[in-house]
């Protein structure tokens, strides 16, 4: 069931919707930076990760030391999105987002300077919750300022910008991380531009509190856990090309590391061009119909993998993989956005995100079942056939009506 208009107009959307001129591209800006934010937050040092190891000795736990500051953002990425939004509904949007911006060129550039890992583990984490509040917030920003359909192609959009971000990050820190392993960490200051965009273009607006228009949060989640269920279980299939995929092209006899990072590169490129068409795609297919495209993206991904035997194959598997993945983050955003009222909306998005990450974190405790008890192309055959299960429940439960959505502002 897509929304409907209503003539209830928030504060927040009515000064949203007032800004133009240079304030209003300011405000965009701010507006699309959330996931491209969050996608820095792993990508950036990834080239630099043997360095690092060495600066830390040449032991086995200097390996480890580095690998936990690649992935020390992912626990304050979880903690993050809840946090914001429980912040947004209680203090606005301006200056939590100033202050994550800030917080995010400071934690992230700390990499310039710290010799401690210890101290590093801690900017690392601080710089996914960082990430992750600024996401929510600008996530939050686009749900006020738009109505349905350009909301749908506005974070379609933000998602594109994400990929192309985290592939660009990747390609540069490559290039600056052969001088210094330290100076990939500078990319991280691209957050003090927009923390000063943020301070020009981002309105104070006062929390909603009347306890009519406020209702109980428990009361507004309860009918959304099918959405929070089904993000829990599809999340970490995201993670899949660059956890699991490597160790498939190891087992096909694929060694050469420009290979691999090119049959990777290919989920990639397909989730800029898919989270791009998003918005069109939703329109055509609505909700339930863009859903099952989803899952028999993953579906025939996974499957294909599982059948791969040379760097084709995978690439190609890759892709249906990367084109799932694209539409994956856009949907579930806009069907909760549409589904939640305004004055709870900040937690309802935090709480996504932090889901989303949740499901990342423990998308290891499903794959490696699988790949001990079939091996890794069997573990990916497994994996495809409950996608196709999952797929042939969506088709048939298409003509449903499904949860409600909570009834969209008129936009001015």
């Amino acid at each position: 069931m897509e929304p409907q208009n209503q003539t209830l107009v928030s504060e927040a959307a009515t000064r949203l919707r007032a800004i133009g001129g240079a304030q209003w591209i300011a405000l965009l800006v701010v507006m699309l930076s959330g996931p491209p934010l969050m996608a820095l937050t792993f990508s950036t040092i990834a080239p630099v990760l043997p360095a690092i190891a060495r600066h830390f000795g040449s032991q086995e736990e200097s390996t480890l030391i580095a690998q936990w500051i690649m992935t020390a953002p992912a626990m304050g990425l979880m903690l993050g999105g809840p946090a914001g939004g429980f912040l947004i509904d209680r203090i606005g949007p301006r200056w939590l987002i100033i202050g994550a911006f800030a917080l995010f060129a400071a934690a992230g550039s700390a990499g310039l300077y710290l010799n401690s890992a210890l101290a590093l583990l801690i900017s690392r984490f601080l710089l996914g919750l960082a990430g992750s509040c600024i996401a929510t917030t600008a996530t939050w920003l686009i749900g006020e300022r738009f109505d349905e359909l350009r909301r749908r192609r506005v974070i379609g959009i933000q998602d594109s910008i994400a990929g192309v971000t985290a592939m660009s990050a990747v390609l540069l820190s490559g290039i600056i991380g052969t001088t210094d392993w330290r100076l990939p960490f500078a990319i991280y200051l691209i957050a003090v531009p927009l923390f000063v965009l943020a301070l020009l273009a981002v309105p104070a607006v006062r929390p909603t509190t009347d306890a009519e228009a406020n209702p109980p949060l428990i009361g507004v989640l309860a009918p959304l856990w099918p959405v929070y269920a089904l993000v829990l279980a599809m999340a970490g299939l995201m993670m899949l090309p660059a956890t699991q995929v490597p160790f498939l092209l190891e087992s096909s006899g694929i060694t050469d590391p420009i290979t691999r990072s090119r049959v990777i590169a290919s989920s990639a490129a397909l989730t800029i061009v898919s989270a791009a068409l998003y918005g069109p795609i939703r329109q055509r297919l609505k909700e339930r119909g863009t859903l099952a495209l989803i899952i028999l993206a993953y579906a025939l991904g996974t499957t294909t993998l599982s059948q791969s035997s040379d760097a084709w194959g995978a690439a190609f598997g890759c892709m249906l993989l990367g084109t799932g993945t694209g539409l994956f983050s856009p949907h579930f955003t806009s069907v909760l956005i549409a589904r939640t009222p305004q004055p709870t909306r900040g937690r309802a998005i935090g709480l996504l995100f932090g889901t989303i990450f949740l499901s990342e974190f423990l998308s290891p405790l499903i794959i490696l079942p699988l790949r001990a008890a079939f091996g890794v192309h069997g573990g990916f055959l497994a994996l495809g056939v409950a996608l196709f299960a999952g797929f042939a429940v969506a088709i048939i439960t298409r003509r449903g009506n499904g949860t409600p959505p909570v009834p969209e502002r008129i936009e001015a």
